[in-house]
């Protein structure tokens, strides 16, 4: 079939496509800009964490744009529409987001910042025991469950975070909880509508797993195959805009913490390297 002979909801689902992957690109190029410019700089802690993160939301968004069919960041003789290439990047966006959120937030008190980053090192310790313990490196696994008693020590001496509802310290010192604050309690602080949010999580999920609403209605020659089809087109399409909004609300953060890096900020023209060409500093003579 000709590109004159599609049907008028294919040409509307190119344009979505083409304008999602415009907005995200700017979005991606913002991003790494912005955190290129904070460079290393002594920062009080809670901002100092939060440079981490970005970095991380920073990655993840370079790899969907650089997986995205028809990106400028890549060169190759052919497409791949897959979902499945973007969807735990997309997902590690949203969630790293709100991580985001919760670590730049400056804390009312030392005490406050010293039970959340002990929290988030705790939580580290438990998973790295529960990695280590089924990899069978007991010496290692050790030590850990010696630093894991002295971050709960931390904790219990730390008079906010005992000022915390009893439930709330509970599964804090249990290790598995990254942030004091729920999930629930984070999309709230973000202005996320919680079922929005869930419905979004779960079907990156999916796809970030070999999940059954991956591969069950996959169609030969269509959805799930690579080849260009409507479905892994929208999906994409659908996954770019919202990476973009999160990825915007993220910069728009770290240029307030380090408001000298506002000027970075020029959109698919921003400077930064490695990337595009056209993106790549000019070179001092």
């Amino acid at each position: 079939m000709t590109e004159r002979q599609r049907p008028l909801e294919h040409k509307a689902l190119d344009v979505f496509y083409n304008d999602a992957l415009k907005a995200f690109d700017a979005a991606t190029c913002e991003a790494i800009a912005v955190s290129q410019s904070i460079g290393v700089r002594e920062a009080v802690a809670h901002k100092g964490h939060s440079t981490y993160v970005f970095l991380r939301l920073c990655r993840h968004a370079k790899s969907i744009i650089c997986a995205a069919p028809r990106s400028r960041w890549t060169r190759a003789d052919f497409t791949d529409w897959d979902f499945g290439n973007v969807a735990g990047h997309g997902r590690a966006i949203l969630e790293g987001y709100l991580l985001l959120l919760y670590l730049i937030e400056e804390p009312g008190s030392q005490f406050e910042w010293s039970a959340k980053i002990n929290v988030m090192f705790l939580n580290d310790c438990t998973r790295r025991i529960k990695m280590l313990t089924n990899a069978g490196v007991v010496e290692d696994v050790k030590k850990l469950e010696v630093d894991a008693e002295e971050l709960r020590g931390r904790l219990l001496s730390n008079k906010w975070f005992t000022a915390l509802p009893a439930p709330t310290q509970k599964r804090c010192l249990s290790g598995d909880n990254l942030t004091i604050q729920s999930r629930d309690e984070l999309l709230q602080k973000a202005g996320w509508e919680k079922n929005s949010f869930y419905a979004i999580w779960d079907l990156l999920s999916q796809y970030a797993h070999v999940l059954p609403i991956s591969f069950i209605r996959m169609e030969a020659n269509g959805r799930g195959s690579g080849l260009e089809n409507d479905t892994d087109k929208g999906y994409t399409s659908q996954l770019m805009t919202w990476c973009t909004e999160t990825l915007v609300a993220a910069t728009d953060l770290m240029a307030e913490a380090f408001p000298d890096t506002a000027a970075a900020r020029l959109g698919i023209k921003s400077k930064f390297n490695p990337g595009p060409r056209a993106n790549r500093p000019e070179r001092r003579k």
